[in-house]
């Protein structure tokens, strides 16, 4: 009998199948599964390395190059070759404009070439210089065009995309790490507020003299409030208006030093992360990140600043985790397990990470792939206000920033510079897609 019974299946091995009947979100994680792929092994994948670009003869705003199949002489099919361009001025738009000039021969493309004068890194790891095609020189193969510089754009693309994909999981992997952190302690202590007993005749008898941190604590509190109205004062100078202030520290000093050094302090957790969470919520995305940013010296290292932007996209962004968070873990740790887990001795930290955080995993989950696509538009955004990632490395919003500089003349003349905007909306329909398909397959009520 045993052996006729159906084999049962995990949460995930079930997910997992309706995943798959999900269309779109298959597709989806195909696309994604590509870009980044391909960002992974940018160099390889790219002709050229992406700042290079030649002084002499110009490049600059070069269309993308026309790749030739049928041999002009005979008429017949041929290896994909491509022609040197010539550069001239228009002399009406004063725009330069490129000819193919087959005087100087066809220039086959060639796969799996060796460029020693490109080098390049594998995960900042391996150095290689082979790259999957290309022409020989002087002969030049620009996909998708060129910037006003003349360096490749796909090149640009390819390594661009290691930015902006990769800042929207690591600035996902950090606002979920917090809010998961806090918003699990904010609903585990919920209405167990922790007693501070800082003050010294609280810590009398047990052999302790903590006393001194609470006068530390509190010293220093009432040191900032004198030190702002002397600051005050200094500035505009002593009237009525400034005494008032003297007099309000004054009182506020006295009352910080003499008072609440002798009562112990109750800190709530909950009610302490919730109202932070209060606060970032109350700001503007968009006006908060700019105002940190601005904090930060603007001449920065390059990788600094990759590094800052990653911190600054994930402190802003755990706030609705932890409110989520903090819901469910209100109602699971009443359930019997935790209580079970409880009156067998576990820790608090044990019961919360073994027992209390795992009931969350599916939210987790469907939400991080939902968020991840909100990183990737903000980075863009912050880097197309020249915020975020700076030269020498690119993203796909420093790109649009370089097609933008451009005016009207990036749509008429050369609209192959709007190609970052194109993959951005690709890779984000791509997440929506993938965290459609794990919402609905994390949920029972959408189960075929």
């Amino acid at each position: 009998m045993d052996a006729l019974a159906p084999k049962s299946e995990s949460l995930f091995q079930v997910a997992w199948a309706q995943f798959r009947r999900h269309r779109l979100a298959v597709w989806g994680g195909r696309i994604l599964l590509v870009l980044y792929f391909v960002a992974a092994f940018a160099g390889f994948f790219s002709p050229y390395d992406p700042n290079y670009y030649e002084l002499y003869p110009p490049k600059g705003h070069h269309p993308p190059t026309r790749i030739h199949f049928v041999d002009p002489e005979t008429g017949r099919l041929s290896r994909p070759f491509v022609y040197a361009t010539r550069r001239t001025i228009d002399p009406v738009s004063l725009q330069p404009r490129y000819e193919e000039d087959p005087s100087q021969g066809k220039f086959y493309i060639r796969f799996f070439v060796r460029t020693p004068d490109q080098p390049y890194t594998i995960f900042r790891v391996f150095r290689a210089d082979l790259r999957l095609f290309g022409v020989d020189p002087p002969g030049r193969i620009f996909l998708m065009g060129t910037d006003n510089f003349g360096r490749d754009l796909f090149s640009r693309l390819v390594y661009g995309a290691q930015v902006s994909l990769t800042i929207g999981i690591l600035s996902a992997l950090v606002s979920f790490a917090l809010g998961l952190l806090l918003g699990g302690i904010a609903g585990f202590y919920a209405g167990r507020p922790f007693v501070l007993a800082l003050p010294l005749r609280a810590w009398r008898g047990r052999g302790l003299v903590l006393g001194p941190l609470s006068w530390l604590l509190w010293g220093g509190l009432a040191a900032g409030a004198l030190y702002l109205a002397w600051t005050y004062i200094r500035l505009t100078g002593f009237g009525f208006f400034q005494a008032l202030a003297l007099l309000a520290a004054l009182w506020l000093a006295g009352f910080l030093v003499l008072t609440l050094p002798f009562r112990p302090i109750q800190v709530d957790v909950d009610n302490l992360i919730m109202r932070l969470v209060e606060v970032i919520a109350a700001i503007p995305t968009l006006f908060l990140l700019i105002s940190l940013r601005a904090v930060f010296p603007a001449n920065v290292d390059p990788l600094t600043t990759f590094y800052l932007v990653v911190g600054l996209l994930g402190f802003i962004g755990w706030g609705g985790l932890a409110r989520v968070v903090r819901g469910v873990v209100l109602s699971v740790r009443e359930q019997d397990y935790v209580q079970a887990a409880r009156a067998l001795g576990a820790s608090d930290g044990r019961i919360l990470a073994r027992h209390v955080l795992p009931a969350t995993a599916s939210y987790v989950i469907v939400s991080l792939s939902l968020t991840i696509p909100g990183f990737i538009l903000a980075e863009s955004g912050l880097s197309f206000l020249g915020l975020g990632v700076t030269e020498p490395y690119t993203s796909w919003g420093l790109l649009l920033q370089a097609a933008q500089q451009g005016g009207f003349a990036s749509f008429v003349d050369r609209p192959w510079v709007l190609w970052p905007g194109f993959f951005i909306f690709v890779s984000i329909m791509a997440w929506n897609f993938v965290g459609d398909g794990l919402r609905d397959a994390f949920d029972p009520r959408r189960r075929q």
